[in-house]
């Protein structure tokens, strides 16, 4: 009895485990016949799904960008830089900021910082950073960065490319103490159009180098715009600088060449186990997730005797070769029509110069990316199905820095118009067409941004920000944000006014505290 009892189980073990195995292989082919055919259609749609489609053709010309990552690689440190550069548009809480070249001196850590130390630092490296600033002027400039490699793709050169931004800053904010104006502006114009080194990566990280770096150079140009002694051809040269760039479009661009990434990664994850170990357990052991935030069978495994060996065992040799095996083409499938969900918005959103038609669409990807059920979690891990999200949140970035982009241009006009005329204009239509073609676009919701005369003799400049509601200029933290700084989380995303008198005490004593 108990030996066909025995029988029995073994044969309904037998059929449980091939009816798994076809319900695997038939979960393969369920996602290879689904991708191949998405990709068909993106094919047939223009869209460039292969690093060699997507590869720029140049101008003839020499390569910049290695010259310009070699020089520097020999930038010196000194007793000021690369640390200890001088702050710049020090926001107070009332949305105004700190003109930072006028101070006599900056304290960073323990460690208080004199302009003429700058001036050795700078003068010390003079040579160099004229190399960059040739360099950056070639009409070809590639990192040779291969989309096709996946997550072995190599990238050393944004962190110098990065770095770089802050000694060109500071030697603009040096040149603004002296009130040289003239010796001040190579630098600015230099740092503006840095982005220009990473726009042919096509990666998403290095568009958010590149957005990084915009950000660093509109605060740069805000403390160029309180200094007295500009010509309107320099405001000119500066504002020609900034119109040169596009963040959106970049954005679009990294989006695509990310298509390529993942596919190159998922190639690779499907060869190796360690990859796919790699790709969905990595981030975890690297930042060694506490027990609490993992899931109940695991937290109930690890309890057992030698539970931290079955739970690794299971995860990574069992789990993982199912998931390559039966699941990574969906999972590719899943993170590839969001993405080309994404660069279809992004590209909407270019077109429109407009956030909010598209931010419903936004919340509905990322919604989408964080409501999975069991199953889903199943085929499309956490890591991977936080992609979407990830990318959602770097398009809202660009689009930001469009803004950003948008309100300097309007500023410096501005700039060109009070030199001009003795006075600020009535309205931003007066600035037509002479200091700009049309009336700079608010990037939040697509309309002219906002403009109004202070009776202080001042200006407010503004964006609605990223709440989409015009409240009037009011430079008052969003509830979610009280205290905070950032300009972004005001209710209004203000081009900040020069610090008062007061403001500026206050922030020199809190800096001699610190």
């Amino acid at each position: 009895m108990l030996k066909r009892w025995f029988k029995a189980s073994l044969k309904v073990l037998a059929a449980l485990a091939i009816l798994l195995l076809l319900f695997l292989v038939v979960e393969r082919v369920r996602g290879q016949v689904s991708l191949a055919r998405y990709k068909k259609a993106l094919v047939a749609k223009g869209e460039k799904l292969t690093a060699r489609e997507l590869r720029s053709s140049f101008p003839d010309g020499e390569n910049g960008a290695p010259a310009v990552l070699d020089a520097i690689k020999r930038l010196s440190n000194g007793v000021v830089l690369p640390k200890n550069y001088p702050p710049r548009m020090k926001l107070m809480p009332s949305g105004r900021a700190v003109v930072c070249f006028r101070e006599p001196e900056w304290v960073e850590g323990k460690q208080t910082n004199r302009w003429d130390q700058l001036a050795t630092d700078l003068k010390t490296n003079e040579m160099v950073l004229a190399e960059i600033r040739a360099g950056l002027e070639r009409p070809v400039l590639n990192n040779g960065v291969d989309l096709s490699l996946g997550a072995q793709v190599k990238i050393p050169h944004l962190s110098p490319a990065k770095s770089v931004t802050y000694w060109l800053g500071s030697g603009c904010q040096l040149a603004l103490h002296a009130g040289n104006t003239h010796a001040a502006l190579p630098n600015l114009l230099t740092q503006i159009r840095l982005p220009r080194l990473l726009a042919e990566d096509r990666l998403l990280i290095s568009e958010l180098v590149r957005i990084a770096i915009g950000a660093i150079a509109k605060v740069d140009t805000w403390e160029a715009l309180q200094a007295d002694g500009w010509t309107d051809e320099d405001l000119a040269g500066i504002q020609s600088a900034w119109k040169e760039q596009d963040f959106i479009t970049g954005m679009a661009h990294s989006l695509e060449g990310e298509c390529i990434y993942m596919a190159a990664a998922f190639d690779m994850v499907r060869q190796s186990n360690d990859e796919a170990v790699g790709l969905l357990f990595g981030l975890e052991e690297f930042l060694s997730v506490e027990d609490s935030t993992r899931p109940a069978w695991e937290k109930l495994t690890r309890s057992l005797p030698f539970g931290e060996q079955i739970a690794d065992l299971l995860k990574k040799q069992v789990y993982c070769r199912v998931w390559r095996f039966a699941w990574s083409h969906q999972d590719q499938l899943r993170n590839l029509q969001n993405t080309q969900r994404l660069i279809e918005l992004t590209r909407r959103a270019a077109a429109e110069t407009s956030f909010a038609s598209v931010h419903e669409a936004f919340a509905q990807i990322e919604a989408a990316s964080t409501n999975r059920t069991v199953y889903d979690r199943l085929r499309f891990p956490d890591p991977l199905a936080e992609t979407s999200f990830s990318l959602s949140r770097s398009v809202s970035k660009a689009l930001r820095a469009e803004t950003d982009r948008s309100l300097t241009i309007c500023a410096i006009a501005l700039k060109r118009y009070s030199l001009k005329h003795g006075q600020l204009p009535a309205s931003l239509n007066a600035l037509v067409p002479e200091f700009v073609s049309a009336v700079p676009v608010d990037y939040m919701d697509g309309k002219p941004l906002r403009y109004r005369l202070n009776a202080d003799g001042g200006f407010t400049l503004y964006s609605v920000g990223e709440n989409l509601a015009d409240d009037g200029g009011d430079a008052s933290a969003l509830p979610d944000h009280a205290g905070s700084r950032n300009l972004w989380f005001k209710k209004d995303y203000i081009w900040p006014a020069p610090a008062t008198p007061d403001e500026v005490a206050a922030y020199r004593e809190e800096a001699r505290k610190s």
